[in-house]
């Protein structure tokens, strides 16, 4: 769903200002043009820059941008926060560009707008400038390219790429499509079937091994140099089919289920891993925070490879399910009973990387759109069951054992659940 926009007419907010200018300059004329005058002119002062501005793709959401940033720290106080964007370097902070006005709000500390209208999968620059009744003061520009659909034919949007090991445990990719090869850094004989990057012509025709790291993707931290995830920059670690092999492994819950005060208009990101001990260590990519937090955050590598003892797991027979437990523990209604592949976006069960290379199984829910029967309540508890079916939507029979759970409930070898709470 679009976020609502609100453009503010530019032409009268520098006409009221002039006006205001005039009638100043007028007013000082009358009075004496301030020699001998006992009239003191009080000004405002120039808001400064907004601090930690960054723009990064929307989490669970194609063509969509979530601008983050926080208040000035000199200048005068800002009235409003106002948001350009265009779609040419340098050009962002200009009238013609306005996205949309936000009050200011005294003692806020951080500010977010999720811009989602008419973006398409190009570089976008924004500015976020600060004002106030003495003009503005703008941000430098940050660009991202917005992630378009996800296409088995082309990654249009720049995903994640893959930092951590993984294992194909019955032979299938994340886009449902059987696996034919194996892990390379040959560009010409990459497996796309995996659903990893990189698909297929994203890269230049010139490029032939991976890693490829882009000159224009550089971000410096502490005087080295990192490579943003999400970019043109693409590289992928180790992966393997593991078809034919049993699997142990562990299952750990996303910790934003238990950590974060989660009401009934949240939007409650579900996430569920699945990871194995290695007999034989496989290839990574180590990464690091560069700047953000949270759906906010953004990571980048130097292109530094590590030996992992650990690995991801990818089940296709992965299965979800989230339902209301009344004050008894008993379950009166289920919301969600989803396995793979049922659909695309927020509201449906997938499998995917995350921001730091890692695999993990997610699900956007958001409680603010979701309709309950009368009797049934969006607060109180709710359970979230992660299991593994006998057989995969792709028919493939189950090789996989979870044998702990680092958190939640271990209920059987092929079964996990974590309940929270919900407040109103």
């Amino acid at each position: 769903m679009s976020a609502p926009r609100t453009v503010t007419q530019r032409g009268i907010r520098w006409t009221f200002l002039a006006g205001v200018l005039i009638t100043t300059f007028l007013s000082w004329i009358v009075s004496g043009c301030g020699g001998g005058s006992s009239t003191t002119l009080s000004t405002l002062d120039l808001p400064g820059v907004p601090t930690a501005f960054t723009v990064v793709p929307t989490q669970g959401t194609t063509l969509s941008a979530t601008l983050s940033w926080s208040p000035p720290t000199s200048g005068g106080a800002p009235t409003n926060y106002v948001i350009y964007r265009s779609t040419t370097a340098g050009t962002a902070f200009s009238p013609t560009n306005l996205v949309t006005s936000i009050p200011a709000v005294t003692g806020q500390s951080t500010y977010t707008f999720i811009d989602n209208a008419e973006l398409t999968s190009v570089p976008t620059y924004w500015v976020v400038s600060a004002e106030n009744a003495s003009g503005e003061t703008p941000t430098a520009e940050v660009s991202i390219t917005p992630i378009g659909p996800s296409n088995t034919s082309g990654d249009t949007g720049f995903g994640n790429n893959l930092s951590s090991p993984l294992i194909f445990a019955d032979g299938y990719g994340i886009t449902e499509l059987p696996i034919t090869g194996t892990w390379t850094a040959d560009v010409a004989t990459v497996d796309y079937n995996t659903g990893l990057r990189p698909l297929t012509a994203i890269l230049p025709t010139t490029v032939t091994t991976l890693p490829y790291l882009d000159s224009a993707d550089v971000y410096s931290l502490d005087g080295k140099t990192y490579y943003e995830q999400g970019t043109a920059s693409t590289w992928q670690a180790q992966w393997e089919n593991g078809a034919g092999t049993q699997q142990d492994v562990v299952a750990t819950w996303g910790d934003n289920l238990t950590s974060q005060n989660l009401t009934s208009t949240s939007v409650i990101r579900v996430e569920i891993a699945l990871s194995k001990t290695l007999a034989t260590s496989m290839t990574g990519y180590k990464m690091q925070l560069l700047y953000g937090t949270n759906a906010n955050e953004v990571q980048g590598t130097d292109g530094t490879t590590y030996l992992s003892t650990a690995a991801g797991v990818f089940a296709t027979n992965a299965h979800l399910k989230i339902e209301k437990l009344d004050s008894n523990g008993t379950s009166v209604y289920v919301l969600y009973d989803q396995t793979l592949w049922q659909g695309d976006g927020p509201g449906y069960f997938a499998g995917e990387v995350t921001v730091s290379g890692s695999f993990t199984y997610g699900f956007v829910w958001n409680m603010k759109n979701v309709t309950l029967p009368s009797t049934v309540t969006k607060d109180g508890t709710w359970r979230i069951t992660f299991s593994l079916d006998g057989k995969s939507p792709v028919g493939t029979n189950n090789n996989t054992t979870i044998t702990s759970a680092t958190n939640g409930v271990l209920d059987s070898s092929t079964q996990v659940h974590i309940d929270i709470n919900v407040a109103n």
